[in-house]
């Protein structure tokens, strides 16, 4: 049985009750301003940091937040997603809260990586329950993208804490969770290497010097796994949150990386809604941290004439012939510039790129 439900964007779309209900009653559509996709072989990406089940107040609790999180996954025409915050926590529904969000975006079609015992080292167990921050995941579409077979039999997606990668990280950054997976696509784009990531929140400098660290060390790192699976040369999309950005860290992990030929997806030649920040964090919100209203819109002026919303969510990719044909900061408002409740599920926006991957 189906039903006609109006959508909040204003968009009409015909969908089963029972999925309508899975998402608490709100039609799934395509995006307002969906990329268009060159006939170059091209995947969609994103970024999303979900904010963990305790987030903070004003936050609603998960179990409101859970059904908007997944609408703003399955509505935004993705093909891979890295989450951020999606933890390891038990939630009232689900074993964990990143189990959780892929048991709401399943029926759309959303799948993690399969790892191995051997490849999965972050993996829970009762010998071994928390070897890694289990802050990370990674969900894509299986009707557009699959996981695949490496030349050599070896796994190709697996878990690993920060401190595999990088020597000398602080106490909050070694054991961080980062997931990797080779992935393809179903019209040809790839194989590639997709890593969701999140470096640690801490403004100290010891953790500074961790963050720059990590993306100083992650270049050799790509390159010993590509090759130890059979994969060299294999290009990578870097979905993650790196708590830096250009004001606050202008030799932070982010300039590491553009500075050893990484791409940025916002420098992407078609951007949308760049005005606003990925996270809702601004002293002009006053109480509202995080869950405001309305979320703060950056201007240019004289003495800034370039626009330039604070950004801590990244998506960048490196590898012959990748090439980023636009960027997206995901938000939902209503005519007044309010957030749509249905869709605020974080203290982060998302973000969503469309990348041209050549095929192998």
């Amino acid at each position: 049985m189906t039903a006609n439900i109006p959508a909040p964007l204003g968009l009409r779309l015909t969908i089963g009750l029972g999925a309508a209900a899975l998402l608490g009653g709100l039609a799934i559509g395509a995006p307002a301003q969906a990329a268009t996709r060159s006939s170059t072989p091209a995947l969609v990406f994103a970024t999303f940091n979900v904010c963990k089940t305790d987030c903070a107040p004003p936050a609603p609790s998960w179990d409101i937040r859970r059904d908007r999180v997944a609408r703003t996954i399955v509505e935004s025409s993705l093909d891979v997603v890295g989450l951020q915050e999606a933890t390891h926590w038990p939630t009232s529904t689900a074993k964990t809260q990143f189990i959780d969000i892929q048991n709401l975006t399943a029926p759309y079609g959303f799948i993690a990586p399969t790892y191995t015992n051997d490849s999965d080292e972050c993996r829970w167990t009762a010998a071994n329950p928390r070897p890694c921050t289990h802050t990370t995941g990674m969900l894509f579409k299986t009707s557009t993208v699959q996981q695949v077979t490496t030349p050599n039999g070896t796994p190709s997606a697996g878990t690993l804490p920060m401190s595999r990668i990088a020597a000398g990280l602080t106490a909050d950054t070694a054991p961080r969770k980062v997931v990797w997976a080779y992935l393809k696509g179903v019209n040809g784009a790839g194989p590639f290497l997709a890593l969701s990531v999140h470096t640690s929140t801490l403004k100290d400098p010891a953790n500074e010097a961790s963050r720059v660290a990590f993306g100083a060390a992650l270049d050799g790192w790509i390159a010993a796994l590509n090759d130890a699976h059979g994969m060299t040369g294999a290009p990578v999309v870097l979905m993650a949150d790196l708590n830096s950005y250009r004001k606050r860290q202008p030799q932070g992990v982010q300039t590491v990386l553009t500075t050893a030929g990484w791409s940025d997806a916002a420098n992407a030649p078609v951007k949308r809604n760049v005005q606003y920040s990925t996270i809702n964090y601004n002293p002009l919100l006053l109480a509202e941290q995080g869950f405001p209203k309305k979320p703060y819109t950056f201007k240019t002026s004289k003495r800034n004439p370039v626009l330039d919303a604070t950004r801590i969510d990244y998506i960048m990719t490196k590898g012959a012939g990748v090439n980023i044909t636009d960027y997206e900061v995901v938000i939902r408002l209503n005519s007044d510039g309010s957030f749509i409740p249905e869709y605020q599920g974080s203290d982060h926006q998302m973000v969503r790129a469309t990348i041209e991957i050549p095929a192998a």
